[in-house]
């Protein structure tokens, strides 16, 4: 019958009876290519170069195939076959076998450079598999080809991350040798396809721990870590300028005599809080947290060293003028009397991680460590080991005795997620389990771990846009926002402009060790007109780029980047009148701010009666700042 079959078919007979679907499909493209099926060979071969060129190309690919090829030989315990490894595109790229079926497979290009897709071969197992995108055995005269009919072929396809296919794995043989052939063949497209997964993983990991080798010194908080015997293996610029000595004095001393704890100290719990001090008095808390290996035996141990109640002197990177930006320092101080999850949205530079640490150091929680993670910043691959961390062993690359989380590091005390719209749905997941349970698993890990953390979230991003565009879950989304606090930009609280100036030339003056310098009055309506993208973030930068390139003792116009500078001359006439308004507005509120909310010094200072004064005051809606 199959004989049968064929020959009706390549004659242009117009029906052929018990024939597969998909050997008929096969063979009506093979028509469609005008291949000719009692041609002796068509052929399409690459030469030395060609070849080598393509592998390069294909590396991943024949890479995770390497120890696969042979397992499956083994598995066919027979010298008869010829394994194949093929790209997307049915080149042969790497073939395995010996005995006389090789010579023969060679004859016909079923080897290294030959192609074998539909449009060269005909129907053959490897280009119909591609085509087809399901794992297929064409036996005999199921090939388009004449001189294939000695051919039985079994092949399924290799997909790659996104689930596009990328390659196929083919094991060939004389007809009449089947042999499970097909069963195999899977078998090595998913081992092949397992091995990728891996390569990717390790890439990823390697460039992020390389990355993480790099920006370890631009870290705010400073690090240390110790290995089992106590001694400091490493430490940042952060964390050796907060001790109070240089990093080579740090390195190889034990942590016992750099921190000043008790003798005999040792580190004999996951996680502790380890308070001493600076060179200059000021009180530090070192939250340790210790890493170990499958059997509970300590490998050592991470610390984050931070200024005990540091973040809230940095509450001037808020303001506290405007009635908004007082609104949220109220909502975040009666947020830190609770350990309900905490949502803090608002656009990038508002000043989202300042309110976090705020309500973590007001918190009960304040003794404890306060971790940061952004996840936009994680590969998707590597999100969920970064933060509920991975068991020794849990895949290629993994550190000897695994590695903690970050909701492991976080462990009494405060994890904040930025960015948390970025995080990928199975991420998500995740992370809803954890919330709920209070516990997490390691990646590859069989224990149950309790874990006792507050979350503070934050985006950029309209997570309720993201709900109902299903990219975010509704239940995680509304286990988060237990506390909602909206950050305004600085454009919609500029009262609070005059606090923030004065707050980051001090600061920029300080990092660059000048005197301080003051601005002149003349800028501000340029400060008022420009709308602030970045936000205080933006401001920051902007006064430290002005202090940096300024060469007298005041800031003024000219010290102003072009695009602020720019800004104020692009303001039509209605615009002039608001702005007008809104620097009157200013003035006001810089003079109650100096004489601490008192309406008669105020008046005084700005040379008009109290009865002005206060007319002005309710035109404008402006009420008595608090102190």
């Amino acid at each position: 019958m199959p004989q049968e079959n064929w020959l009706r078919f390549v004659n242009g007979e117009p029906t052929v009876q018990n024939i597969a679907p998909l050997i008929y499909r096969s063979w009506q493209r093979s028509l469609a290519h005008n291949i000719n099926p009692a041609v002796i060979s068509n052929n399409k071969f690459l030469n030395d170069s060609g070849l080598r060129e393509l592998r390069e190309s294909r590396e991943d690919l024949i890479r995770a195939a390497g120890s696969v090829l042979p397992f499956l030989f083994q598995l066919l315990n027979s010298s008869n076959f010829s394994i194949l490894l093929g790209d997307k595109d049915a080149f042969i790229l790497e073939s395995l076998g010996d005995g006389p079926f090789l010579s023969k497979a060679q004859r016909i290009f079923l080897s290294p450079g030959g192609n074998w897709g539909e449009d060269v071969k005909g129907t053959n197992a490897i280009g119909t598999a591609l085509i087809e995108g399901m794992p297929v055995t064409i036996q005999g005269m199921d090939h388009y080809v004449q001189e294939n009919h000695f051919l039985t072929c079994s092949a399924a396809p290799i997909h790659g991350l996104q689930g596009e296919i990328i390659g196929v794995i083919d094991i060939s043989a004389e007809i009449g040798n089947q042999h499970c052939t097909l069963d195999i063949a899977l078998v090595g497209a998913r081992l092949i396809e397992q091995n990728l997964r891996h390569l990717t993983i390790e890439r990823e990991l390697k460039f992020y721990q390389q990355g993480s080798k790099l920006a370890v010194d631009l870290l705010k908080d400073g690090c240390l870590s110790i290995d089992r015997h106590g001694m400091i293996t490493q430490v940042n610029a952060t964390g050796a300028s907060l001790i109070g000595r240089k990093k080579d004095d740090l390195i190889g001393r034990h942590v016992t005599d750099v921190l000043g704890a008790p003798k005999g100290w040792v580190l004999n719990q996951d996680t502790l809080d380890l308070r001493h001090k600076d060179g200059k008095g000021h009180e530090l808390v070192t939250h340790f947290q210790r890493i170990s290996d499958n059997s509970g035996s300590s490998l050592g141990a991470v610390g984050v060293i931070q200024i005990i109640g540091q973040n809230l002197d940095n509450l001037s990177w808020v303001g506290r003028t405007s009635l908004k930006s007082r609104e949220i320092l109220e909502k975040a101080h009666k947020a830190a009397q609770t350990d309900f999850s905490v949502l803090l949205q608002g656009q990038t530079g508002t000043g989202k991680e300042i309110i976090a640490r705020m309500i973590h150091e007001l918190s009960p929680r304040k003794n404890g460590p306060f971790i940061a993670l952004n996840c936009a910043a994680i590969p998707n691959t590597l999100l969920e080991s970064e933060l509920f961390g991975y068991a020794d062993g849990a895949f290629t690359g993994a550190r000897r005795g695994g590695q903690p989380g970050k909701f492991e590091l976080a462990h009494g005390g405060t994890i904040f997620l930025d960015e948390i719209g970025d995080m990928p749905l199975n991420a998500q997941v995740a992370l809803l389990r954890l919330l709920q349970e209070k516990a997490l698993v390691r990646i590859g890990g069989k224990t149950l771990q309790k874990i006792d953390v507050r979350v503070i979230t934050a985006s950029h991003k309209d997570l309720k846009a993201l709900v109902d565009a299903h990219a975010f879950r509704h239940d995680l989304f509304y286990r988060l926002k237990v506390v909602s606090i909206e950050l305004p930009p600085l454009r919609e609280r500029l009262e609070d402009l005059p606090e923030l100036v004065t707050h980051f030339i001090h600061k920029a003056c300080a990092a660059i060790g000048r005197p301080m310098i003051d601005m002149a009055e003349s800028v501000y309506p340029y400060f008022y007109s420009y709308s602030w993208p970045g936000n205080v973030r933006e401001l920051e930068n902007c006064l430290a780029g002005m202090v940096a390139m300024c060469n007298g003792s005041l800031l003024t116009v000219r010290d102003l980047p072009p695009e602020v500078r720019e800004s104020l001359s692009e303001k039509t006439e209605d615009e002039d009148v608001s702005l007008l308004a809104s620097q009157t507005r200013q003035i006001i509120l810089q003079a109650l701010v100096k004489t601490d909310g008192k309406i008669l010094p105020a008046s005084r200072l700005l040379g008009i009666s109290r009865t002005t004064l206060y007319r002005k005051m309710k035109e404008l809606k402006i009420s008595i700042p608090k102190a």
